[in-house]
């Protein structure tokens, strides 16, 4: 049925074909389809999919008319990757199925948030280690890995998938698993946003009504002691543990803004005893809660784009330590957390996914609020720091260095070869999405037209 686009032509082939809805210039709408958090966004077209068939029609029309696309989940991600401006947005927002298979297995909607889903299974008793904000899209947090509030206990919220719905360059919906297309199942593991728009994961949930949940809070006077202690303990936790540690921003002068350990425990709470003899316990605000309201609504004023990096790193250091509380009173507007990993994340085999990285133990995000004029001092802090790796769902300012950030060497070099089986025109592309071979030059228009057509 789709094939018609491109024989009836324009928005009016579109439209005869998708089941939900084209917007385009004129139409009542466009401009809230095309926002997302951090952007306005001026798209020449959105199609709301109501299914695979929507995203196969939108991707003829593009190949058609030679416009670059943006596919749209939740529309979180602080680059703006979810929308596009001249080009077609493919929102897979209508796409929110949450669904019960047997074994614990879900069947979930990429256009679904992660609150939505939480919702969902706590009516059953069950749950999916996955972000940590509500309004976050599936497909947006798989497309990076999905560190969650369980991350250390059940991993990555890609590492409990067990199949997948995608639909590649070539106008293909393909089931995928581990049996089927085994090399793309590993890829859109880690890295689906290079791959093509995936509708929908199975993903193995696990029991698990209620946590541990919430913050304890220290003097700023004891950052460093805190953060010290804090860093050896979660270094060797136990896995039921997942905590950050935060640092929020000091704003004018003030430095004295209480250090935050925020703490999500699966099991028991004992294991919470160690965080709180940091130091100077000024507050405990953790209580037992049921694991669907741990996820924030955080959202941000209109037109706001915060600049935000992050790093993996191997091991805790002192001075890595101090580098950090060094720079919250020198860059104002600067809020920084510390995540610990380990656990189940460092127990899958490096090679698993594309996601890569299992070696690392915690992860640092920054997020500079402050104005503009901050921005270098931000990025020099970075410099300094030299992660071994950066999570590609806390960049807001990526650059083509934050590809090999993102992807150590040798998964880039595999996913390089799975791209060029799947996507060799480029279709699915972004500031780190990964090209089909480290020569490819461009000619989209040419590539593009001869991945759609193979297949037909």
């Amino acid at each position: 049925m789709t094939e018609s686009v491109t024989a009836q032509g324009g928005l009016d082939g579109l439209r005869g074909v998708v089941a939900g809805e084209v917007l385009a210039d004129g139409d009542a709408g466009l401009a809230e389809a095309a926002r997302v958090v951090t952007a306005e966004g001026r798209p020449r077209v959105v199609v709301r999919c109501a299914g695979a068939g929507d995203v196969v029609a939108a991707l003829r029309y593009a190949e058609a008319e030679d416009l670059p696309i943006a596919v749209r989940s939740g529309g979180h991600h602080a680059a703006g990757f979810g929308t596009r401006d001249g080009g077609v947005v493919i929102d897979v927002r209508p796409m929110d199925e949450v669904r019960l298979l047997p074994d614990n297995v879900v069947r979930v909607g990429t256009g679904a948030t992660w609150g939505q889903v939480a919702a969902r299974l706590a009516k059953v008793g069950l749950a999916i280690s996955a972000g940590d904000t509500a309004a976050v899209g599936v497909g947006g947090l798989m497309a990076g890995g999905g560190i969650g509030w369980m991350v250390r206990k059940h991993g990555l919220a890609i590492d409990n998938v067990v199949a997948a719905e995608v639909v590649t360059a070539d106008g293909a919906v393909r089931r995928v698993d581990s049996a089927t297309e085994p090399e793309l199942f590993w890829g859109l593991r880690g890295a689906a946003g290079s791959l093509g728009v995936v509708t929908s994961y199975d993903i193995t949930a696990v029991p698990q009504k209620t946590v541990h949940f919430g913050t304890l809070l220290y003097p700023w006077t004891e950052a460093e002691q805190v953060l010290e202690k804090w860093a050896e303990y979660m270094s060797d936790a136990p896995a039921e543990l997942t905590s950050s540690l935060q640092l929020a921003p000091t704003m004018m002068a003030d430095r004295q803004v209480p250090v935050a350990v925020a703490v999500c425990a699966t099991g028991d709470r004992a294991v919470l005893e160690p965080l709180r003899n940091l130091g100077s316990l000024l507050t405990d605000k953790v209580v037992e809660t049921p694991y669907a309201e741990v996820f924030s609504d955080m959202s941000m004023p209109p037109g706001i784009r915060p600049r935000i990096r992050n790093g993996f790193y191997d091991e805790w250091t002192p001075n890595l330590g101090r580098r950090l509380l060094a720079a919250r009173p020198r860059i104002p507007g600067l809020a920084m957390e510390i995540r610990a990993l380990g656990g189940a994340y460092g127990a899958m085999p490096a090679d698993a996914t594309a996601f890569g990285h299992r070696d690392a133990r915690f992860l640092v995000n920054s997020v500079l609020m402050g104005p503009s004029e901050q921005a270098d001092d931000f990025d020099d802090l970075w410099t300094s720091l030299r992660p071994k790796g950066a999570y590609l769902n806390f960049l807001s300012h990526p650059t083509d260095d934050d590809l090999d950030l993102c992807y150590p060497k040798a998964h880039r070099a595999r996913l390089a070869t799975l791209k060029q089986s799947v996507d060799p025109g480029h279709v699915f592309r972004n500031t780190v999405s990964v090209p089909p071979r480290p020569e490819w030059t461009g000619g989209r228009r040419h590539l593009m037209r001869w991945a759609m057509r193979s297949r037909r």
